[in-house]
C-alpha cells in the first residue's frame, strides 16, 4: 500500500507504541511523531524524524508489526539484502520485542494505482513502465544474494520455518481448489491440467532467472517521488523466478484490488522497459524463452486468482469500499479467464486454456457475464481514438 497521509487526528490509540518502539531502537536520537501513513491489520505505519546525537537529521518510517511472524521476518531479511543497493527503502534499524523497523522515508508521492485512477493517460504510462523498471532494479541488485537472503531468514524466523521460496505450495495449494470448484461448478477437467498447473510451479521456482522479490507488488504498494518509483511492502518477500513478477503486466495485477485492463501498447512497453533494465544482471530474461515463461505465470496466476474470487461472487459480488473503486469481481474473473485461454500455447500449457475456457462458460452460466474496463485513466484516450 502506498504510504499516503492520513489526517493527524486519526491518529490515536496503538500509535503511540510506533513511537515507544522507535525510541527503543534508536535511543540515542531525539524521534518525534509525524503523520500516520497507514493502520492495518497486520501494521501499523507513523512517519518520524528523528535528530541523532551528532546533530543529523533524518526522515524516517517507522513500521510496528501488530503480530509476530512472517511479515516481519520477510521483510527486514529483504531489506537487509537489499540494504545500499538503492533499489529499496533504506533499512535503519530492527527489532523483534516487538517486531518492527525503521527505514528511510521515501517521500509523499503518488502510487501506480493512483495514477491508473486519474485522468491522465500518459502519466498512467510513465507510471506503469517506472514500476517495470524499478521491479527490474530490485530483481538485478538481489541477483547474487539468495544464499544472504536465506541466512537473514533464518537468523530471524525462530521456530517456525520460513520458506524461502513458496511458489511451488501456493500452486498446489491452487490444484487442490481448482479440483473442488471444478467439482462444485460441474466442470469435467481436461487430462494433464492439473499437472500443467504443478509443472509451471516447477519450472518456475528459485532457479534459472530468479531474484528476490518483494511478491506483493501491487499497484499500490509504491511511491512516485521526483523522476523515481520506489518500490515498498516486502513483507511477502521471496526468492523466484522473475516471469511471476512480469506477468503482473498480463493478467492484470493478479493479488490486487486495482486490477483494471491496461492497453496492450502500455503492458507491452512496460514488459520491454522491464527487459532492458535487467538484463545486464539477468541475461535470460533477454532470451526468447523468457516471453514464453512470462505466459506461463500469466495462465497460473489466471487461474489462481479466479480461485480466490468465487467465494465472493458466492456472496453476491459486494461492492468494494467507495475509497477503493475496484472493479466488479465478476468483470475480473472473466477478463482472467480469457487471459488463460489466450497464453496457454504461448506458455506451452494448453490443457490449462481448455480449463479455464469451462471454468468460464460455467461461471458464466452461474453468475452471469462480466466485461473488464480499462483503467480509468485510459478509458477517454480510447473513447476518442481506435479501441484497444
Amino acid at each position: 500500500m502506498a504510504l499516503s497521509a492520513v489526517p493527524r487526528a486519526a491518529a490515536d490509540g496503538p500509535d503511540d507504541d510506533t513511537l515507544a518502539a522507535a525510541r527503543a531502537l534508536l535511543p540515542a536520537w531525539r524521534l518525534d511523531a509525524g503523520e500516520r501513513l497507514r493502520s492495518g491489520e497486520r501494521s501499523i505505519v507513523r512517519r518520524i524524524t528523528g535528530l541523532s546525537a551528532t546533530g543529523e537529521r533524518a526522515d524516517l518510517v517507522v513500521k510496528l508489526f501488530r503480530t509476530a511472524g512472517e511479515g516481519w521476518v520477510r521483510e527486514v531479511a529483504a531489506l537487509e539484502c537489499l540494504r545500499g543497493t538503492g533499489s529499496a527503502p533504506h533499512l535503519v534499524a530492527s527489532g523483534d520485542a516487538p517486531p518492527v523497523m525503521i527505514a528511510d522515508f521515501a517521500g509523499h508521492g503518488a502510487s501506480v494505482a493512483d495514477t491508473l485512477q486519474a485522468g491522465d493517460p500518459e502519466a498512467a504510462a510513465d507510471a506503469v513502465r517506472r514500476w517495470a523498471r524499478a521491479l527490474a532494479g530490485v530483481h538485478g541488485a538481489s541477483r547474487e544474494l539468495r544464499p544472504r537472503f536465506r541466512d537473514e531468514l533464518r537468523a530471524r524466523e525462530g521456530d517456525l520455518p520460513v520458506a524461502e521460496t513458496r511458489m511451488a505450495a501456493v500452486v498446489e495449494d491452487a490444484v487442490r481448489t481448482l479440483d473442488q470448484e471444478c467439482a462444485a461448478l460441474g466442470v469435467a477437467v481436461p487430462t494433464g491440467s492439473f499437472d500443467a498447473l504443478r509443472g509451471i510451479g516447477r519450472r518456475l521456482a528459485g532457479s534459472g532467472a530468479a531474484a528476490l522479490t518483494p511478491s506483493d507488488t501491487c499497484p499500490d504498494n509504491n511511491v512516485l517521488v521526483d523522476d523515481r518509483l520506489v518500490l515498498l511492502d516486502f513483507e511477502g518477500a521471496e526468492w523466484r523466478h522473475v516471469a511471476w513478477d512480469v506477468a503482473y503486466l498480463r493478467v492484470p495485477w493478479p493479488t490486487c484490488w486495482c486490477a483494471w485492463r491496461l492497453p496492450p501498447q502500455v503492458v507491452e512497453d512496460a514488459i520491454a522497459g522491464y527487459r532492458e533494465e535487467a538484463a545486464a544482471a539477468l541475461p535470460e530474461v533477454a532470451d526468447g524463452t523468457f516471453l514464453g515463461d512470462v505466459a506461463a505465470a500469466s495462465v497460473a496466476w489466471s487461474l489462481m486468482s479466479t480461485m480466490w474470487f468465487l467465494p465472493s461472487l458466492r456472496a453476491g459480488n459486494p461492492p468494494p469500499p467507495p475509497d477503493r473503486p475496484a472493479p466488479p469481481r465478476l468483470a475480473v474473473v472473466a477478463h482472467r479467464l480469457a487471459v488463460a485461454q489466450g497464453h496457454a500455447a504461448d506458455g506451452d500449457c494448453e490443457p490449462l486454456g481448455e480449463l479455464a475456457g469451462r471454468l468460464a462458460e460455467a461461471i458464466a452460466g452461474t453468475f452471469g457475464a462480466g466485461r473488464l474496463e480499462l483503467a480509468p485513466a485510459f478509458r477517454e484516450q480510447v473513447s476518442r481514438g481506435p479501441a484497444q
